[in-house]
C-alpha cells in the first residue's frame, strides 16, 4: 500500500502521491494510441476515410488524456511540512500551500457509491478539498483495501500532523 501510494515519512516532512497509481492506466492508454497510429496507416487503403479519420481523433484523445493525466495527476505529490507546519500540494510546474496542520481536517467525499478520504480547511471542507485517497467501495475487497489504506497511510498521516 505504501508503494501505490508513495508514502515517504522522514522527521521533518511526509509526503504523499495519492495519484501515483494512476501511472498504470497512463502507460496502457499511452500503448494503445500508439497502436492505434501504428495500425491505421497499413489499413488505411482499406478502410473507409471516416473510419481512420476516426481512428486518430480517438489516438489524439487518448493522447491528450496521456499527457494532461501525467502532468497534472499522476506527479501531484502532497507535503506534511513540520518545520513551516503546512500543508503543500506540489505538481511538476508549482508548489502551493494549501493550509496549516491546525486548519486540516479529514474527511469522505462520496459520488456514486464509492467514497474516498479528502483533506480540508476545517471552515470550509466542503467547498474546497483535495483527494488522498483511492476510491472505496461496500465491496468486501475494497473494505480490506480500505482497512490496510487507514492502518498504513491515513494513520501516519494523522500522527505526524498530531506531533509537535
Amino acid at each position: 500500500m505504501i508503494e501505490k501510494y508513495k508514502l515517504e515519512i522522514s522527521p521533518s516532512q511526509l509526503s504523499i502521491k495519492p495519484y501515483f497509481a494512476y501511472l498504470t492506466k497512463i502507460k496502457w492508454f499511452a500503448v494503445l494510441a500508439i497502436a492505434i497510429c501504428c495500425t491505421i496507416p497499413f489499413i488505411k487503403d482499406k478502410v473507409n476515410y471516416n473510419v481512420w479519420t476516426m481512428g486518430y481523433a480517438v489516438a489524439g484523445i487518448l493522447a491528450f488524456y496521456v499527457v494532461y493525466d501525467f502532468l497534472f495527476n499522476a506527479n501531484v505529490k502532497f507535503l506534511f511540512d513540520k518545520d513551516t507546519r503546512s500543508i503543500y500540494k506540489i505538481n511538476l510546474f508549482f508548489k502551493r500551500r494549501l493550509m496549516s496542520f491546525e486548519e486540516m481536517t479529514i474527511l469522505t467525499t462520496s459520488e456514486y457509491g464509492t467514497f474516498e478520504y479528502a483533506i480540508g480547511r476545517k471552515k470550509k471542507q466542503f467547498l474546497k478539498n483535495y483527494s488522498i485517497s483511492d476510491t472505496f467501495t461496500d465491496s468486501k475487497k475494497s473494505k480490506q483495501r480500505e482497512e490496510q489504506y487507514v492502518a498504513e497511510i491515513l494513520n501516519p498521516i494523522l500522527e505526524f500532523v498530531e506531533q509537535k
